[in-house]
Order: C-alpha cells, then structure tokens, then sequence
C-alpha cells in the first residue's frame, strides 16, 4: 500500500505528463514501468488530476469574480458622489451580468430559401460537373481561377 505522499507524488507527475501531452496509454505504461500499478490505478489517478484542475480553476475563477466585483463597486461608489446615474445603472446592469442574474440573450434566426452556402457548394458541383462533361467530348477548358 503506498503513502500518501507517494500518491500524491505520482499524481503530481502523471499531472506532468498530461501537460506535456502524452497519451492515456503512454502514461499507462509509464506508470506500470515506474511504480508497477496497475492501469485501473493509473487512470484512477488521470482523474484525481483532472478533479484537481478542476478545482484549482474554480477557486481562481471566484476569486476572478470577487475582484472583478470590488472593482465595480468602487467604480460606482465614484460614479454616484458625482451623480453620474447613466454610469451607476451601467454599473449595476454589468454586476448583474456577471451574478448570472439575467437571462441569457437568445437571438432566433430564421433564414428563408437556401444560405448563400449552399448555392456556392451547389455553383461548385455544377461547374466541375460542366468542365468533366467538355472534357469527355474532347475539348479543353481554361482552368478557373
């Protein structure tokens, strides 16, 4: 049974060898060679380095988020001493924002007929299809530019 330390060292450098890209099966190996674990403890430990990533990303993420608010709110402590309300509710609009209190934009798009795309793909197709068609009857075309 290893250690805790020994654990957490073998997460810290199969950590490493995701950052450097090497593949699941790579370090599969490399792990099996290194400290004869089997693979199901490797991958065991792949997802203890992802959880935390994870984790690390959301504490840095609120802390983001808590300055980004202080920022704000000394921004309009500013803004409403020199009565400047268009500032102030710009302010409380963005803070709202960031809280997730407002819904999400939706936008619908309705496209009638066919997308420009499509007509392109379709001119395409039509013009290969004209020149392999002239060139089975044995005339040369110019090639499109």
């Amino acid at each position: 049974m290893s250690s805790k330390k020994e654990i957490n060292e073998r997460i810290l450098e199969i950590s490493k060898m995701l950052m450097n890209e090497l593949t699941t099966p790579e370090i599969l190996q490399k792990a099996s060679e290194k400290w004869g674990i089997s693979d199901r403890q490797t991958r065991t430990y792949i997802r203890r380095c992802y959880d935390l990533w994870h984790k690390d990303f959301e504490k840095k993420r609120k802390r983001n988020l808590d300055y980004h608010l202080a920022k704000r709110a000394d921004i309009y402590k500013q803004a409403y001493n020199k009565k400047q309300w268009n500032i102030c509710l710009e302010i409380i609009k963005d803070e709202a924002k960031l809280m997730g209190i407002y819904p999400s934009e939706k936008h619908d798009i309705k496209v009638e007929g066919e997308l420009k795309i499509i007509n392109a793909k379709k001119k395409l197709v039509e013009r290969f299809d004209s020149l392999i068609a002239k060139r089975g009857k044995g005339q040369t075309t110019k090639q499109p530019d």
